[in-house]
């Protein structure tokens, strides 16, 4: 679902000003509610996505943790029309801008009892270029981590533990869904193509195309995957975002404090009554 990005322009200038510390994200809408607000952007069939604590988990997954004490988790069944993605949406400046001054970086989790041995959370730029002559302007850049750990070549991810990715404008590879009249690659990543890549070969047309989107998923024809992630962070120079997923805590209500503080006066009461008449 693509969102008209004139109306985030205010948004991401607002965004833009806060950088102190991530966002902390509690579950995912079902739909989009507000710019940067993460929410699930297509699931299929059997995909899920939630966002669970790590407490208790044990091994790697608990105690290498990039943030306490939280994660999201994505997963998969056994069919082939299966997809967990989710999403924000908004004002992400240019690609130009990413290339010039942008970072983008998350961290994985993929189970060694996963059923595919390659798939995990890939992240992905929705780009849209409303002005090319082409009509053709709209695509998604996906970076799957198995097409970057041995440059055009499909490799297993590290298994039952916590991988950093860090993507700039000449780091990481992406195929693409189809741009400017180039067909969908549909995982073709070896082309090994970072996005200054993609811009020498498309020429000056990706420079000034929007990036709309920024999502995490695991795609169609990737069956019996569970992955986490968390701490994702996107920038450009101007914008500067950050994510925490982390299960809600609920506060106990206000006047158990109270009830609490007057049961033990009550007891301290009695307590020197007693002493009193002793």
């Amino acid at each position: 679902m693509k969102l008209l990005t004139a109306s985030f322009a205010t948004l991401a200038v607002l965004a833009s000003m806060s950088t102190a510390s991530a966002t902390v994200v509690n579950s995912f809408d079902d739909s989009p509610i507000a710019a940067y607000q993460w929410y699930k952007s297509d699931m299929r069939e059997g995909g899920t996505a939630s966002i669970e604590s790590l407490s208790g988990k044990g091994g790697n997954l608990e105690n290498n943790a990039p943030l306490p004490t939280g994660a999201a988790k994505l997963t998969t069944g056994l069919n082939n029309g299966d997809k967990a993605e989710v999403k924000i949406s908004g004002n992400f400046g240019t690609v130009g801008d990413f290339i010039r001054n942008g970072t983008l970086s998350y961290d994985y989790f993929k189970s060694s009892s996963d059923a595919n041995g390659s798939a995990t959370a890939s992240i992905k730029l929705e780009i849209d270029d409303g002005n090319t002559n082409s009509g053709d302007g709209y695509a998604v850049f996906v970076y799957e981590p198995y097409w970057n750990i041995v440059p055009t070549v499909s490799t297993q991810p590290p298994l039952d533990t916590w991988t950093n990715v860090d993507i700039s404008g000449d780091s990481g590879t992406f195929w693409h869904t189809g741009i400017y009249g180039e067909s969908n690659q549909a995982g073709g990543g070896n082309n090994g193509m970072t996005l200054e890549d993609w811009h020498e070969y498309f020429g000056g047309d990706l420079l000034d195309a929007l990036i709309t989107g920024v999502s995490v998923g695991i795609g169609t024809y990737n069956q019996g995957v569970t992955t986490y992630f968390d701490d994702v962070k996107f920038g450009n120079g101007q914008l500067d975002l950050a994510y925490d997923f982390e299960v809600s805590v609920i506060p106990l209500p206000a006047a158990l404090p109270l009830y609490g503080a007057g049961l033990a006066l009550l007891g301290l009461l009695g307590w020197r009554k007693r002493k009193a008449q002793a």
